[in-house]
Formats: structure tokens, C-alpha cells, sequence
């Protein structure tokens, strides 16, 4: 298939691309993809993970590998995250792209933005996947509305809330990548007493929340017999550090099985998905399976979250919703025996987990259909072509 014309067709192009979490790393793979479709001679650099790097892009090192979230977390590794930055930095100063991509993270990638455009003054500087300012630290925007040329959205209201609040900063909303790779699947009928455990992406929330989900999965086994639960990891390298963690566990009393990745032919197969905050629950919330919320993080940074927060819900559909239409367990309330009693009683309740699935469906209706990659590419190649033309 040739690809489209472009502003930029048959011109050498260079890309910096910046991801730093698993999420970031499989929409980045798919934005390459895309681009390369629609411009022949484009050339991927940067830092990312594992799939960009299968996808093409000239790695500098993983820095997926190191994703933590939380100011405690991030504070150990300060030293380390900034010996990154400089990294990148030195590779932009060589290499003089003509864009530059940064992918969501962004406690790393805000910091490294205005870097960034003091050095790549001929530079077009476009950030995918917005940080979102609009739940936290709203005063970040003036730095975007300063140091980014343009802004992709990937969630319907954000464009309007930064119409309000950044009028001069340019933002195109693309819709979710989600979208390009899951289909919900309506055939596929969820057997009543199977539970899918997703305890996140990153090690710190493993290391987090895995006690607990096991713990729960102990105590709904004990009321419920003949339980079964499907422990999901998003890479093998976070599913290793999940099954070493279980080696120091109790003994499971329910069948149990784990794979990698939150394909729908895992999850579909569930009545319920018990999961952490973040992508992995809009991915159970777009194959159409019934969810509960959790999320911990330490108390300090949990501390300083709730005084920058703005707002009421921590779950993406319920953000969307502003309203409670899915379960949440956050930080103290997150314990086994109150996830268990809400899981029990949902799966004893199929009325109930219909109108959940009824409820999110109409949620997930308003992100937009397919090809957000294919938009993204296309934004990107026409900004990408007015630093050309300078």
C-alpha cells in the first residue's frame, strides 16, 4: 500500500519520541506504525519501551523499565531520572530532529519540555497524550502553553477545558488509541466464576497491590468455592516480579492462572476484573467486563495528592461520569475483605453487573471511534512540516 501525500512526502524525516511507561510504550508502537504508513522516510530516535523499539524506533535505552509513579517513588530515584533527562538531551543536541514526540509521563516529560525547547529552537515540540492538568496542578499549563507547539488529546472533554484555560495553546483531540486495538466482544459469554486480577504496570503498584488482590481472592474463595482467577501482567518482566512475589504468599485455596498481556481473549472470558487505576481499567471498561477500582500509593505522596486534586474520583470512567459508576478502593479503604464483600456481591448480582456494563458503555461511546493513531500521524506530520519549511 503506498502511503498518502504529505507536506513532508519523500523528505527525510526525524522523529524524538519519549515514552516511559508500559501504556505510553504500546501507543507509541502503534503512532510508528502509523507514521510509517503515511511517510516512507521517517526515522524514529529517542526512549521508550520494548514494542516502540519493535516497531523501529533507535533506542537509546528502555526507560519503560524504570516506570514508578508517586512522589516517594520518584524521589528515590531522583539522581537516576535526571541522568536520563540529560541523556535525551545530549541525543536531541546531536541529532537536531525535526519534531519532537513526547508520549503522556508526565512527570518526566514536562520537566524535560522546556529543555527541550531551549536547545531545539527549529524544533516543533508535540506532547500526545495530555498530562492531565485538569485533575492536578492546573498552573502547569502556562509552561505547556509556553514550550509546546501543539497539543494531542486523546479524551473528549479535554479540548474544551484547555480552550478555557490555555486559549493560546493549540490542541487537536484525536480520540483514544484504546480504541485501535480493542474491540469489545459481544460473543463471548463471561463464565459467572471466573475473576481476572490486574494489579498494574509498573512494579511499584505490584508491589503494592498484588497482597492485597491475593488476599482478596483468598477470602472470596472461602465464601465461593470453585472460584477461578486469572492473574493479567502487561510484559513478561512484570509478570515475573508478580509470580516471585507470590513464591512468599499463602498457598491459594481457588484455581489460578496467569498470562500476559489484557487481551480480550483473557478478559472477555471473566465476569469481573478487579484492577488497578490507569489504563489496564479502561481497557476492561472498553472489552465490556464489569470492574472494581483499587489503588495505593504511600501515605506521603498520598498526602500531597489530596491537597493538588481537583478532582472527585479517581477511576477515568468515573471522572468522565462524575459520578460513582464503578467501584473504587483507594489508599485506606483498599482492604481484602471489603474488596471481597463488593466482588461476592457483584457476582452474585448478574442485574447489576448488566447496568454497570450498560452504564460505561455509553462512557466509552463519547472517546471516539478507531484510528487515533492515524489521526496522531497525521497531526504530527503537518506540524512536523512547518519546522521543515523554517
Amino acid at each position: 500500500m503506498q502511503a498518502p501525500e504529505t507536506p513532508l512526502s519523500g523528505r527525510p524525516l526525524t522523529l524524538l519520541m519519549v515514552a516511559g511507561e508500559p501504556s505510553g510504550d504500546a501507543h507509541g508502537a502503534e503512532l510508528i506504525h502509523a507514521l510509517k504508513e503515511q511517510h516512507a522516510n521517517v526515522r524514529v530516535i529517542g526512549v521508550g519501551g520494548p514494542r516502540m523499539a519493535a516497531a523501529g524506533q533507535e533506542q537509546l535505552f528502555d526507560l519503560t523499565a524504570h516506570a514508578v509513579l508517586g512522589l516517594t517513588e520518584v524521589l528515590r530515584q531522583i539522581f537516576k531520572f535526571r541522568r536520563f533527562k540529560n541523556q535525551v538531551i545530549d541525543l536531541a543536541r546531536r541529532e537536531r530532529p525535526d519534531a519532537v514526540v513526547l508520549i503522556d509521563c508526565s512527570g518526566f516529560n514536562l520537566r524535560l519540555t522546556p529543555r527541550l525547547r531551549k536547545e531545539l529552537s527549529g524544533s516543533r515540540i508535540i506532547y500526545y497524550i495530555s498530562p492531565q492538568v485538569w485533575a492536578s496542578r492546573a498552573g502547569r499549563v502556562k509552561a505547556m502553553q509556553r514550550d509546546i507547539d501543539l497539543l494531542l488529546s486523546i479524551l473528549p472533554f479535554e479540548k474544551p477545558w484547555f480552550a478555557k484555560t490555555a486559549p493560546k495553546l493549540n490542541v487537536h483531540w484525536v480520540g483514544h488509541p484504546l480504541l485501535d486495538r480493542i474491540r469489545k466482544v459481544d460473543a463471548v459469554e463471561p463464565k459467572p466464576d471466573c475473576v481476572a486480577l490486574l494489579p498494574g504496570s509498573r512494579r511499584t503498584e505490584v508491589e503494592s497491590h498484588l497482597p492485597v488482590l491475593w488476599e482478596t481472592a483468598r477470602t472470596m474463595a472461602r465464601e465461593k468455592p470453585g472460584l477461578k482467577f486469572v492473574l493479567l501482567s502487561p510484559n513478561e518482566a512484570i509478570q515475573r516480579y508478580a509470580l516471585d512475589m507470590l513464591d512468599r504468599f499463602p498457598a491459594p485455596n481457588f484455581s489460578f492462572e496467569y498470562n500476559i498481556g489484557y487481551a480480550i481473549s483473557h478478559l472477555s472470558r471473566c465476569a469481573l476484573a478487579l484492577v488497578a487505576s490507569g489504563t489496564a481499567s479502561l481497557e476492561c471498561a472498553m472489552v465490556g467486563i464489569p470492574q472494581i477500582v483499587i489503588y495505593r500509593v504511600h501515605p506521603m505522596t498520598f498526602a500531597v495528592g489530596r491537597m493538588v486534586v481537583k478532582v472527585k474520583h479517581l477511576s477515568l470512567i468515573n471522572v468522565m461520569a462524575n459520578e460513582f459508576v464503578v467501584p473504587e478502593f483507594i489508599q485506606d479503604n483498599l482492604q481484602p475483605e471489603a474488596v471481597a464483600q463488593e466482588a461476592l456481591a457483584l457476582l452474585d448480582n448478574p442485574q447489576r453487573r448488566e447496568a454497570m456494563k450498560r452504564r460505561v458503555d455509553q462512557i466509552v461511546s463519547t472517546l471516539g471511534g478507531p484510528g487515533a493513531s492515524k489521526r496522531a500521524a497525521e497531526a504530527i506530520l503537518l506540524e512536523a512540516a512547518f519546522a521543515t519549511a523554517g
